[in-house]
C-alpha cells in the first residue's frame, strides 16, 4: 500500500496538470463555449427525432450509456468524501474543474468522433486506443491504451461497483445469506445483458438513467429542505473554505482542497480521461461536434447530480458536527448518507439509498461492458476472445460481491491517472482536428443550415480517419 499510495499521489500530480492545461488551452481556444453554446448543448441532446439506422446507436442512446458510466457510485461517495478530506471548500474546486472539463471532454469527444472506426453490423467503435491505433498510426501504443481501459473497466471499476452494491444491500438487508444470494442474482442479470449486446445495454440505458438522475434529484431535494442547517448554509460553508480548511482538519490553506475537489471531478465526470470517449465516439450523428456538445453537457449535468449529494450532507449542519458524526458513523461516506436522510426524511431513508447505490452502480457496469468489449476487439477480434472476456467478467462480478480490496482502489486510481496521459497526448496532437471541426460546425451554422454535415474535407490532415467521405 505505501508503494501504491507513493505512485497514485505522484501520478495524478503530472496528471492534473496535464488535464488542467488542456482543459484551459481548449476553453481559450473555442472562445469559453461552456457559456457561448450552451443552449446548443440542450437542443442537440435533448431532440428525439433522430434518425434510426439498423445497426447503429442515436445520440441520445449514446448520451444515456454515457451519462450511464458518469453518474455513479462516485457521485454518492465522492462528494462526501471530499468534503470530509478537503472540506466543504473542495466542492468549490469541483465545480471549477467541472467548467474546465466541459471543455476537454468537448474536445476529446469531436477527436473521437473524427477518427473513429466503422464495425461489419453497421455500428462503430472508438477511444483512445482507437484514435492512437488509425488515426496517429501508433499501433503498439494503441493496444497499450485498449489494455489498460480493459483493466479499468472490466476488473477495476465493475469491481468497485459491485462491491459498493453488495455493501449497500448487506446494509439494508442484513441477513445471513445476503452475500451469496445477491451475487448469484447479479451475476445471472449481467449474464442476460452480456447476451443481449450492446443494442439491450443502450435500450436499458435509455430507460432508466433519466428516471435515476430525477429520482435521486427529488430525494435529494426532500432532505436539503427537511434539514435543519438548510441550503443557505451549505453553499456559505462551501465558500467560506473554499481557501482554507476547516479547524479540524487542520485549518489554514491547503492545496488539499483543490486536489481533493479536483480528483473527485474526475472520478465523477471523467472530462479528460478519454474513458468517455469510448461511448461517445460509437454515436451515429452527422457532425463530430454535435455529439461534443451532448458530452460537453454531460459534464455539466453530473456535476450537478454530485452537488445534489454534497448539499444534502452540508445542509444537515455545521461542519464540526458533520465531521463528528462522519467518525461516529465509522468513517464511511455511505453510513453518514443515510443516517442523514434519516434524520431528515426517517426510517425508510437507508432502503432507498441501498436502492440508489445498486442502480446507479447498475448503470456504470453496463457501460463498463460496452467499454470493455470494445477496447478487447482491437486487440483481438473472434468469438474465443470475446467469450473468454464474458467469462472473466462474470467472475468478477461474482467475487467481487465477497471481497473488498483498498489496494483495489488504489490500483483503479493508478490505471486512471493513466489514460489521462493517452487522453491528454492525443489532445495535444489532434487538438488542431478538434478545432477545425467547430470551426466548420460554425460556419455551416452561421449560413442557417440547421444540421449542419461534416466531411473530412473540411480538415487540413486526414490522415487516418476512415469514415466521414
Amino acid at each position: 500500500m505505501d508503494v501504491l499510495d507513493f505512485i497514485d499521489s505522484n501520478i495524478w500530480n503530472i496528471a492534473f496538470v496535464l488535464i488542467i492545461c488542456v482543459g484551459l488551452y481548449a476553453t481559450i481556444r473555442l472562445k469559453g463555449l461552456q457559456v457561448s453554446s450552451l443552449k446548443e448543448m440542450c437542443r442537440v441532446t435533448f431532440r428525439r427525432d433522430f434518425e434510426h439506422q439498423e445497426g447503429k446507436l442515436t445520440p441520445f442512446q449514446v448520451f444515456c450509456m454515457s451519462m450511464g458510466s458518469r453518474i455513479g457510485v462516485g457521485n454518492i461517495t465522492g462528494p462526501i468524501m471530499a468534503i470530509v478530506a478537503g472540506g466543504p471548500g473542495a466542492i468549490f474546486w469541483m465545480w471549477i474543474f467541472a467548467g474546465i472539463g466541459m471543455a476537454t471532454s468537448f474536445l476529446e469527444t469531436v477527436i473521437a468522433q473524427i477518427y473513429k472506426v466503422p464495425k461489419e453490423n453497421g455500428g462503430y467503435r472508438g477511444g483512445p486506443a482507437y484514435t492512437l491505433f488509425h488515426g496517429l498510426g501508433m499501433k503498439r501504443l494503441g493496444m497499450l491504451a485498449a489494455f489498460f481501459m480493459i483493466m479499468m473497466y472490466l476488473v477495476g471499476f465493475v469491481s468497485g461497483e459491485v462491491i459498493s452494491m453488495s455493501e449497500a444491500v448487506q446494509g439494508a438487508f442484513d441477513y445471513e445469506w445476503t452475500h451469496l444470494v445477491f451475487a448469484c442474482i447479479l451475476t445471472a442479470v449481467t449474464g442476460l445483458i452480456l447476451i443481449g449486446g450492446v443494442y439491450r445495454i443502450a435500450d436499458l440505458s435509455v430507460k432508466i438513467v433519466p428516471f435515476m438522475a430525477i429520482g435521486w434529484f427529488i430525494i435529494c431535494i426532500a432532505s436539503i429542505v427537511l434539514s435543519d442547517g438548510g441550503v443557505i448554509n451549505a453553499f456559505g460553508m462551501i465558500f467560506e473554505y473554499a481557501f482554507n480548511l476547516p479547524a479540524v482538519l487542520g485549518g489554514g490553506f491547503g492545496s488539499v482542497i483543490v486536489i481533493t475537489g479536483m480528483k473527485r471531478g474526475v472520478w465523477s465526470n471523467e472530462a479528460g480521461i478519454g474513458t468517455i470517449t469510448n461511448l461517445s465516439a460509437m454515436a451515429h450523428v452527422k457532425h463530430p461536434v454535435s455529439q461534443g456538445y451532448t458530452q460537453a453537457l454531460g459534464v455539466l449535468i453530473d456535476t450537478v447530480v454530485s452537488t445534489m449529494t454534497a448539499l444534502v450532507i452540508l445542509s444537515y449542519a455545521d461542519f464540526d458536527a458533520i465531521y463528528q458524526q462522519y467518525q461516529a458513523n465509522g468513517s464511511d461516506s455511505i453510513p453518514l448518507l443515510q443516517f442523514i436522510f434519516t434524520e431528515a426524511i426517517g426510517w425508510v431513508s437507508p432502503y432507498m439509498v441501498a436502492v440508489f447505490m445498486f442502480v446507479f452502480a447498475f448503470t456504470c457496469l453496463i457501460s463498463d461492458v460496452v467499454i470493455g468489449e470494445g477496447n478487447l476487439m482491437l486487440i483481438k477480434e473472434g468469438r474465443a476472445a470475446n467469450l473468454a472476456m464474458k467469462g472473466l467478467l462474470l467472475a468478477v462480478v461474482f467475487l467481487s460481491c465477497f471481497f473488498a480490496s483498498d489496494e483495489l482502489t488504489v490500483f483503479m486510481d493508478i490505471l486512471l491517472a493513466s489514460c489521462a496521459f493517452f487522453s491528454t497526448f492525443i489532445m495535444i496532437r489532434l487538438a488542431g482536428r478538434g478545432l477545425e471541426a467547430y470551426r466548420d460546425y460554425r460556419r455551416q451554422k452561421k449560413e442557417g443550415i440547421e444540421e449542419p454535415v461534416f466531411t473530412k474535407d473540411c480538415l487540413s490532415d486526414s490522415t487516418g480517419v476512415t469514415e466521414w467521405d
